[in-house]
């Protein structure tokens, strides 16, 4: 896993002083009142981290952790990405994934096979959990830096474990 970790390292490091770059104000726009704005984006991303940060520690104590899925739409709602500034957002992003891609580089591979269930069609292993998190990052961070109208911004499509 030193490779994904090594990745995700490298996607902070290129991405951080990109997203810096954007004006808090042009983060916020938020032209569709049922899209995100570039806040609300980078949010999600900083609730995936926890999630999945979650979802890495525990999935290395037990074989099966069970069921465990957040509510995107409510966790971004909730800490209001919206109204904070966006260089704490990006700040808060960079450092919470440079933390996850140390825990990733030092995950014990006798536990990649351990699973949970993310609500896909077959509980996800862990080593899927850490590939499809960093899949995740890279389409959302496209999203921001593409600057399509967010009407026509690329969708998410989960893919089931393997």
């Amino acid at each position: 896993m030193t490779q994904l970790s090594q990745q995700l390292k490298e996607l902070v490091q290129s991405s951080r002083d990109r997203l810096l770059s954007i004006p808090d104000q042009a983060a916020g726009r938020k032209p569709y009142p049922d899209k995100w704005s570039l806040k609300e984006i980078l949010g999600h991303l900083i609730d995936s981290a926890a999630n999945n940060h979650q979802r890495i520690v525990r999935m290395q104590e037990r074989q099966d952790i069970g069921s465990f899925q957040y509510a995107q739409k409510h966790w971004v709602t909730a800490q209001d990405y919206q109204t904070a500034p966006w260089a704490e957002i990006v700040e808060w992003w960079s450092s919470y994934n440079n933390h996850l891609a140390h825990v990733i580089g030092r995950v014990n591979p006798s536990t990649l096979d351990h699973v949970c269930d993310m609500g896909y069609s077959k509980p996800a292993t862990l080593k899927f959990v850490m590939e499809d998190y960093l899949r995740h990052v890279r389409h959302h961070l496209e999203q921001i830096f593409g600057g399509a109208d967010p009407m026509q911004r690329e969708h998410w499509v989960a893919r089931d474990p393997y």
